[in-house]
């Protein structure tokens, strides 16, 4: 008998344990979950890691991008070699950024290390944190599902990096920003027809047209003197803007009335420079801010002051100083013949 109770005994331990056991694995599975979607709806949302997946849904605007110079930001040979080949690491944050409502509106975005050929891309400015779409509407019927979100339409926006070299305080202190006409109204115009669409070109300082459309050049006579103006009429911001390496030249040349010029021979004479130079360089910023106009003058020398001489005076855009006159964009080119 007592063998027998030794047995019984131990049986009775090994089966409490036994249960014991069952009872803390049943206790440590995870619950069951009802097969109702997750409040975020994460499981019908794809997980967005290039703007490429967003070229089937929108190709046209998909399009637009790809030929802007955002997407080109980090890519550029221009960039490349201002940035030193990027060896400036603060230059990337903007030129290759993470998207921005990580850090925050106005805020300097996060460099990334992947996708150097997007630049700045669609994920840049409508994607969350946690991965959610942003977009003008709401649509939980899109793939991508986008929440509506206002800012991005805003000038807070741009501001995250468009303001390293002050061009949105410039524009908050110009008669643009009075009348209420932002920076989208003007770099990414509506599309008529697609409401909430705008484009996504981003036109600015490498399209011509939108250049022109900054500036008005006037010149006039008064005797021998050759009176030169210089308007900002359409910039909602400082003319050159943004960064240090961008001017604006006023030139000029005199002819005798039987010359036959070349158009970038003779040469021209500078007038004035409009420009914010680099750190440490010598002279002020001599930018022409929004709304402004800037005067200017020369004489005519006494061996050309007959009759059917003429002046040429131009207006240049150039993306860096150290280009040629012919090397810039020609934005205006005024004639005058003297009586």
């Amino acid at each position: 008998m007592k063998l027998f109770s030794g047995l019984a005994g131990r049986l009775l331990v090994l089966l409490i344990f036994l249960g014991l056991g069952a009872g803390l694995y049943i206790l440590m599975q995870p619950p069951k979950t009802s097969p109702k979607k997750a409040s975020n709806h994460k499981e019908d949302i794809p997980l967005f890691t290039s703007s490429g997946q967003c070229q089937a849904c929108h190709p046209a605007l998909w399009n637009e991008w790809k030929k802007s110079h955002h997407a080109i930001s980090y890519t550029n040979p221009e960039v490349r070699k201002l940035s030193s080949d990027f060896r400036q690491k603060e230059c990337q944050d903007c030129h290759l950024p993470r998207p921005i409502f990580e850090t925050g509106l106005t805020k300097p975005p996060l460099p990334r290390q992947s996708r150097p050929d997007e630049g700045v891309d669609c994920l840049t400015c409508h994607m969350r944190p946690d991965g959610r779409i942003l977009g003008v509407h709401t649509n939980p019927k899109a793939g991508c599902k986008p929440l509506a979100e206002p800012s991005l339409a805003s000038v807070a926006l741009c501001k995250t990096c468009h303001n390293q070299h002050k061009t949105t305080d410039q524009w908050a202190a110009s008669p643009f920003a009075k009348k209420g006409v932002s920076c989208n109204d003007c770099h990414m115009p509506k599309i008529e027809g697609k409401p909430g669409r705008r484009s996504h070109l981003v036109k600015g300082a490498h399209d011509l047209a939108t250049l022109k459309s900054a500036a008005r050049l006037g010149v006039r006579l008064e005797k021998y003197k050759v009176l030169v103006e210089v308007e900002n009429k359409g910039a909602g911001h400082n003319l050159p803007t943004e960064e240090r390496h961008r001017a604006v030249d006023v030139i000029y040349r005199i002819l005798p009335a039987d010359a036959r010029p070349q158009p970038w021979s003779p040469t021209f004479t500078r007038l004035y420079r409009f420009r914010q130079p680099y750190l440490g360089d010598p002279g002020p910023n001599t930018q022409l801010p929004s709304g402004q106009t800037w005067k200017g003058s020369f004489e005519i020398p006494k061996p050309l002051q007959a009759k059917g001489t003429r002046i040429q005076v131009r207006l240049l855009y150039h993306l860096t100083p150290f280009q040629k006159d012919k090397e810039g964009s020609l934005l205006y080119e005024i004639e005058k013949v003297l009586p």
